[in-house]
């Protein structure tokens, strides 16, 4: 039997899909997955940083073509005029941190106290796995879905070591690397300020005055003392302090709500993740 196609729908042009959202002032990210659409010459007053996640993207910028494959970054200076348009059959599906200037700037200057000046681009395409996957998470901790299921405490780490990699490895002239000395009695003072307001939404701005260090330096003495960043530590630090008030017979959505998850189903995807198994399995009394 012959089949039959519609004309309407062979000719039906491929549906073009984005979302542009603000994550924090000076900080918006973008998502799109188009098949055929292409972008006119065009700038933006924002440092923006692509993550290719499928097909590819071709653009122009500078009298140069580029192609930035799934996989690999891009990256464009603010004020930078491009274009932009599918470079493969499959069109681009990709997401892109836009952040102002002078927050980057401050980014680095907390990374790196001796760097003077904005950051430059001119490698366009980065090849950097590690980075690739950075982005990725920085989309899915901002995003306006997951917000409530993660900390200020993570969403500030996870931009700072973003804005750490994408200077330090890729600028043109990398910032000074800033080596921290020991900063044990700080540390300290973190993890018992961190003990102590376990259901709170702990800030790295409030840690970092709490310690008289900047954010960044506080980051890197901290992991470096104990292995993990902050909000790792602190996440940990409340599934131990759940498993304890699960066993004397706290029911899970009192636990939840005690240790500073955002609700029952919060509680279970972190427990989950650490012990392979949810809370009422783990512990089968629970309610």
């Amino acid at each position: 039997m012959t089949m039959l196609t519609h004309p309407a729908r062979a000719n039906q042009r491929p549906r073009e899909r984005a979302r542009h959202w603000r994550a924090a002032e000076g900080i918006d990210l973008f998502e799109a997955d188009y098949k055929r659409f292409t972008f006119p010459k065009h700038s933006h007053d924002y440092y923006a940083f692509g993550t290719v996640l499928n097909g590819a993207e071709k653009f122009t910028t500078r009298g140069t073509s580029h192609i930035a494959r799934r996989g690999q970054l891009i990256a464009m200076n603010p004020m930078q005029v491009h274009d932009g348009g599918p470079g493969c059959d499959d069109g681009y599906h990709y997401q892109v941190l836009f952040i102002n200037p002078q927050i980057f700037a401050d980014l680095v200057a907390e990374i790196s106290p001796k760097s003077k000046g904005l950051p430059s681009f001119s490698q366009h395409v980065i090849n950097d796995p590690d980075l690739h996957l950075l982005l990725q998470k920085l989309h899915r901790i901002f995003a306006p879905e997951g917000r409530h299921l993660t900390s200020d405490l993570e969403r500030d780490t996870q931009l700072f070591y973003s804005a750490a990699r994408l200077s330090l490895r890729h600028a043109d002239a990398a910032p000074y690397d800033f080596k921290p000395g020991a900063e044990d009695r700080r540390v300290r003072q973190v993890i018992d300020y961190m003990h102590s307001h376990q259901d709170e939404n702990i800030s790295l701005e409030s840690l970092a005055a709490l310690t008289g260090l900047s954010r960044f330096h506080l980051l890197r003495v901290f992991r470096d003392a104990t292995g993990l960043p902050p909000h790792t530590y602190l996440n940990h630090m409340r599934l131990r302090r759940a498993k304890r008030m699960l066993f004397d017979g706290c029911s899970i959505a009192d636990t939840a709500a005690a240790t500073g998850f955002a609700d029952q189903s919060h509680l279970n995807r972190h427990f989950k993740a650490m012990w392979g198994v949810s809370p009422s399995a783990f512990i089968p009394h629970t309610r």
